[in-house]
């Protein structure tokens, strides 16, 4: 699968590494540039109720049999993003053709009370 204008899109891969003096989890991070990536605005919103805090959200399309998962982020255009949930892809049972895998990906800024 070919995107001709598909753009790099870093994976931030997270494995526990250890615990802090409270017993929770502690990560560390490893970076890859993936590349063609396609991505999407999918919308953003604001809450203005006890906070000013934006939330941008991103679909993104990455090649089939990258490693990415609920846990990770990506970079893109400057920005950190989470990844939310579990990615999707697929394959043919009928021709094996393979899809994109496709994740959605968070970034909150603003206060909260």
């Amino acid at each position: 699968m070919s995107f001709p204008y598909g753009q790099t899109v870093t994976v931030i891969s997270r494995t526990v590494s250890g615990q802090d003096a409270y017993g929770n989890d502690t990560y560390s991070e490893t970076s890859t540039a993936i590349t063609p990536c396609v991505v999407q605005s999918s919308g953003s919103t604001e809450t203005i109720e006890f906070t000013d805090q934006v939330s941008d959200e991103l679909t993104v399309f990455l090649p089939y049999g990258t490693d990415v998962k609920a846990i990770y982020a990506i970079q893109w255009g400057g920005n950190r993003y989470e990844v939310q949930g579990n990615p999707s892809q697929w394959q043919s049972p009928f021709s094996g053709h393979t899809s994109p895998i496709q994740i959605r990906a968070t970034r909150i800024t603003g206060a909260s009370v």
